[in-house]
């Protein structure tokens, strides 16, 4: 009689055990490139590039590429969400999350135009506490860059907005989409 409770005890873990075990989270170096893509395909979309002149060490007027930091998460959730925090012209340093999609496709979260304000999840990190930002660049994140080219060219940007055409459903520059806002 004592033997039925313990094999239903077990019967019910191990369930759970093999869940917890699928739960694990994926790690994020392999994905780098694909943040990059989507957060320079946004600003070129945005027609930000112009506004990266001086971030990088290039001084006033210059038109060369930008080359910007960005610090993605290391630890992507098992339901594919990561955090990247990088400079985003003209409002300053923003934490960001994003989405994998099952192809591997990134899709940054929150609304560029409305400034990112210190609720809804994707905010500026001036909204933070110094030493939550530190300790995100620090200890949970792999630095990176992207590029933003103030003289890209006219393919480049093209590719750029049927990218964020296809990534969010909708482009600013080519004022498309079922989700498009005027900028």
């Amino acid at each position: 009689m004592k033997l039925i409770p313990i094999l239903l005890l077990v019967v019910i873990a191990l369930p759970l055990k093999s869940q917890a075990v699928q739960q694990t989270t994926k790690d994020s170096k392999s994905l780098l490139p694909a943040v990059a893509q989507a957060i320079e395909d946004e600003l070129y979309d945005l027609k930000r590039e112009g506004l990266y002149f001086q971030i990088d060490g290039n001084s006033g007027g210059d038109d060369s590429p930008a080359e910007i930091s960005m610090y993605v998460s290391k630890d992507i959730s098992p339901n594919g969400v990561g955090v990247v925090v990088y400079k985003d012209m003209p409002y300053g340093e923003v934490y960001r999350y994003f989405d994998v999609d099952s192809d591997g496709t990134i899709e940054l979260a929150g609304d560029p135009v409305s400034k990112f304000p210190p609720h809804g999840g994707s905010m500026l990190t001036v909204y933070m506490t110094d030493e939550e930002v530190c300790n995100f660049i620090q200890s949970k994140s792999y630095k990176s860059k992207f590029v933003i080219d103030p003289q890209a060219s006219s393919k480049r940007i093209h590719d750029a907005e049927v990218r964020q055409l296809r990534r969010t459903g909708y482009s600013f520059r080519l004022n498309k989409g079922p989700g498009y806002k005027a900028t």
